[in-house]
């Protein structure tokens, strides 16, 4: 069968302004990588839809049998409509985005008879019996305000459509209201003189208020939250859930529930429900589909009530290698030399949550075999690994940092790890470890890596001992990945490549990306995140720096001219793999010199 060749469809893509000379490069390029067909890669990145690929197809006037053979190219992929007679698309080949279907009311779909298919930052696609109908598209661009793009169907099909998906999201509305009202109705009796501690602990026990907090923990663990906000405000309950480190609002709830969904998490945390002035701390263990999730709770007293934050550890999470934790090869070969040395002292820094304790477990796990005593002391213990001798702090009866390492040193370790260096003591007892044959692993709070030598000085460490014990620091932040479903390049702006520090030249040795958003990625363009790296390895030259008691700063430069590789670096590299974006590098690392 006759087809239309690549360099008319092109021309007639970019006479009609549907796609772009940077899009059609990468497609040419995958194309060329896969073995597939032009048109068929252009509708898998989604730059184009099967309607804009028949109109460009028409506007080179081929046969008959050509267009269809060009329209119908994607629909193999399952990424378009299987085609119907008529060129109708049917919705059965659609997934059906839930919140497409919340961000259009039921009015407007039935007046219109539309139904939205999936929503992004940019568009919304949309089915329609007639696509021609611009009132439509106009008064769903104004809701929505993002771009319409339509897709026909049969038009009966999309009247039975529009009736089951709108029906099936009232009922699930109606479903999330009686809940609340169930709880509303639990605690309309437990006002002030009503009872004490024991008729509160009786109702929180109650089936209402359990399915509520056991909803709010199971949805984020679904999600893979790793934190959960519980923040009162002045009338009503937020619900947020941290998700690839950025707060996501979930839900809201009525005012008249906060006091019993907090007492609820204090209850299962093992907090005192009748403290509400001081600050407290508590973990419980909740059980998902056999996965046992760690939830450590923390409660504070704020203006409007209490507020709970919850971080969630999987402790079924498989530990992962070096290899798949995003190192730059070179500084993976530096890292792993440092891991082989027999004894010294390798810390890894960063805020609290950039990854330092799976960098470490990553780290135990290329050294650990039967030939090694391994032990660790921290708090909590994230990870059950099995080979390793892991001691639980607990400050309560005496057993913290410093006294746990005191005992560790008489059970002839090879390898210690220090979950963190709190204080003087602690710091005393690991460079001891370090200086008397062993390796210790460890982590502390600072900027950059160059400033942990001095942060330990400034500790009280005296700097020779620092600098004669300390083998490598490993600074760390975390950066969100980009959704590979919806990747697309990106031309970066004038502000992200200054801030970058990229001359304009250099910026043309970098490929840039970005996430359109997308139903895989909640419409954010980001699934997961991967670390940035920078690793300091000590020298001659920075020790006789630092025993001079030269700043941090003088520190990086010396680090810098003889081989470290800063933050920007390895972000910039992870930029032009299509990993991530300008604008998450920009926002963890400092302000640099301008790079050619």
């Amino acid at each position: 069968m006759p087809t239309i060749d690549d360099h008319s469809l092109v021309q007639s893509l970019l006479r009609m302004g549907l796609v772009n000379e940077v899009q059609i490069e990468e497609a040419q390029e995958e194309a060329e990588r896969s073995g597939s067909n032009l048109a068929q890669v252009l509708l898998r990145l989604g730059y184009i839809s099967a309607r804009e690929i028949a109109q460009a197809v028409e506007s080179t006037a081929p046969e008959p049998s050509e267009l269809e053979s060009v329209v119908n190219v994607g629909l193999d992929e399952g990424a378009l409509a299987a085609q119907t007679a008529g060129g109708k698309a049917s919705l059965s080949s659609y997934d059906i985005d839930p919140a497409a279907v919340r961000a259009i009311p039921r009015s407007l779909a039935d007046e219109y008879q539309v139904l939205p298919i999936s929503i992004s930052n940019e568009r919304i696609l949309l089915a329609m019996a007639d696509t021609t109908n611009v009132l439509a598209i106009d008064a769903v661009r104004m809701h929505s305000r993002r771009r319409v793009e339509p897709v026909e169907v049969n038009a009966e099909e999309l009247s039975q459509a529009i009736e089951r998906y709108y029906t099936e999201a009232a009922r699930q509305k109606a479903a999330i209201a009686q809940k609340a009202r169930d709880l509303s109705a639990s605690a309309v009796d437990l006002g002030e003189g009503h009872g004490g501690d024991r008729e509160m602990l009786g109702m929180l026990d109650q089936a209402p208020i359990v399915r509520v907090v056991e909803s709010i923990v199971r949805e984020a663990v679904r999600q893979n939250a790793s934190d959960i906000h519980v923040e009162p405000r002045s009338d009503y309950l937020q619900i947020r859930y941290r998700i690839d480190g950025v707060l996501q609002t979930q839900t809201t709830l009525k005012k008249d529930m906060q006091q019993y969904i907090i007492s609820r998490i204090k209850i299962l945390a093992e907090e005192d429900i009748s403290e509400t002035r001081k600050p407290q701390s508590g973990r419980f263990e909740f059980v998902l589909d056999d996965r046992p999730i760690d939830l450590r709770v923390s409660t504070l007293p704020t203006f409007w009530g209490e507020k709970a934050v919850l971080r969630l550890l999987d402790k079924s999470r498989v530990l992962v290698s070096l290899s798949h934790l995003g190192f730059l090869p070179e500084m993976q070969e530096q890292f792993e030399r440092l891991l082989r040395m027999p004894q010294g002292l390798i810390l890894v820094t960063g805020p609290t949550g950039s990854g330092k304790s799976t960098t470490l477990y990553a780290a135990l796990h290329t050294i650990n075999d039967e030939t090694k005593n391994i032990t660790t002391v921290e708090d909590p213990i994230e990870y059950e690994v099995e080979g390793l001798n892991q001691v639980q702090v607990l400050p309560s009866i005496g057993v913290d940092f410093s006294a746990a390492l005191r005992e560790i040193l008489r059970q002839d370790p090879d390898v210690i790890l220090v979950g963190e260096i709190r204080d003087l003591e602690t710091a005393q007892m690991t460079f001891r470890a370090a200086m008397t044959g062993h390796l210790v692993l460890s982590t502390l709070h600072t900027n950059d890596a160059p400033s942990a030598a001095t942060r330990l000085a400034d500790m009280g460490i005296p700097p020779y001992i620092v600098g004669s014990s300390l083998t490598g620091v490993l600074t760390q932040r975390l950066v969100r990945r980009i959704c590979t479903k919806c990747r697309a390049p990106h031309q970066p702006t004038p502000q992200e490549l200054s801030a970058l520090g990229l001359a304009q030249e250099g910026a043309t040795k970098i490929k840039f990306y970005w996430g359109r958003g997308c139903q895989h990625c909640r419409n954010t363009g980001y699934t997961g995140r991967v670390a940035v790296y920078e690793l300091l390895v000590m020298n001659d030259e920075i020790r006789r720096a630092l025993s001079k008691g030269e700043d941090a700063s003088v520190l990086r430069n010396i680090a810098l001219r003889t081989g470290m590789k800063p933050l920007r670096y390895d972000g910039l590299a992870k930029i032009h793999q299509g990993i991530t974006t300008a604008q998450e590098v920009i926002n963890v690392t400092f302000a640099p010199d301008t790079m050619g």
